[in-house]
């Protein structure tokens, strides 16, 4: 199974991941835990644009994420055949949602990222944009209120998403996450929250 976390900086992404990663194990199934942009040499590009050090093009941006992806996917679809349960904070959805805040043309974005896998499941930690803000901490570009309000109505137009209110505390919505991913698959797996 492969299970994408989106939603705006802050809304806890990384925390819930890495939880449900844990929780996924603990259960017996053998997980790739990843994140994009990743680790590799396009993804030390992005770092450099989102950290501000590099300026470029939101189109250009949208590429090198994409680029960054392609290599990705790989490595997602190695897992998936290795059977393990991927779980992934941040996809092409993110793209889509925060190039098109920028102005960038949506259905462009849609079929630049056309060559990636569907996820079997795609949950949306929806949070305010102005808790998201306070709550980021990594200081990049996109860490701003009125930005992040742009890029939640760019998510919130996904219709294959699951939301969850990440405004709740984090047990809360670790719980409905966990609900979610064991109610997806719960013939096949025999999870329970």
């Amino acid at each position: 199974m492969f299970i994408v976390l989106e939603g705006v900086d802050g809304c806890g992404k990384s925390t819930h991941a890495r939880l449900l990663a844990g929780w996924l194990r603990r259960r017996g199934f053998k997980v790739f835990l990843t994140s994009e942009p990743t680790r590799g040499g396009i993804g030390g590009v992005i770092r450099a644009v989102l950290s501000g050090m590099v300026k470029v093009d939101p189109r250009t941006l949208a590429l090198f994420f994409t680029a960054d992806r392609a290599e990705h996917v790989r490595k997602i679809r190695a897992a998936l055949a290795a059977g393990k349960v991927v779980v992934c904070d941040r996809y092409y959805h993110s793209t889509v949602a925060y190039q098109a805040a920028q102005g960038v043309d949506r259905k462009w974005l849609l079929q630049l990222n056309g060559f990636a896998p569907e996820p079997d499941l795609a949950i949306l930690l929806d949070v305010d944009a102005g808790a998201g803000a306070k709550r980021a901490r990594s200081g990049e570009i996109f860490e701003k209120k009125g930005f992040l309000a742009k890029v939640r109505r760019e998510y919130l137009r996904f219709r294959k998403m699951r939301r969850v209110d990440s405004s709740r505390p984090k047990k809360a919505v670790q719980e409905e996450i966990r609900s979610i991913v064991g109610g997806a698959c719960e013939e096949c797996w025999g999870l329970s929250a």
